[in-house]
């Protein structure tokens, strides 16, 4: 699981917790049953929500790659240029 993964679930178990604490038990059905429009926001805004979710640890991912490849640069770039030392070296002892 990556940070980014971890901090979500971290928000969503505080949500959770803060919800079990000040929502009565039965609150659900009773949304369903009395109270339908809200019902289907409250469904609409938690698949907004897991939606967004998906995105984020998306958008993460091409973030870790786009780290990876800007350190592969970077060691390609130090490769070379150590092998181009040598050569310099060398061509600076036969003057």
């Amino acid at each position: 699981m990556n940070p980014l993964e971890q901090l979500l679930n971290d928000e969503v178990a505080r949500l959770l917790d803060r919800l079990a604490g000040s929502v009565p038990g039965g609150c659900l059905e009773a949304m369903t049953d009395e109270r339908p429009a809200l019902r289907r926001r409250l469904d609409e805004v938690e698949a907004q929500m897991a939606a967004l979710r998906a995105s984020m640890l998306e958008g993460y991912g091409r973030w870790q790659r786009a780290l990876e490849d800007v350190e592969n640069l970077w060691a390609v770039g130090a490769w070379r240029s150590e092998a181009e030392q040598p050569a310099e070296q060398a061509a600076s002892l036969a003057a």
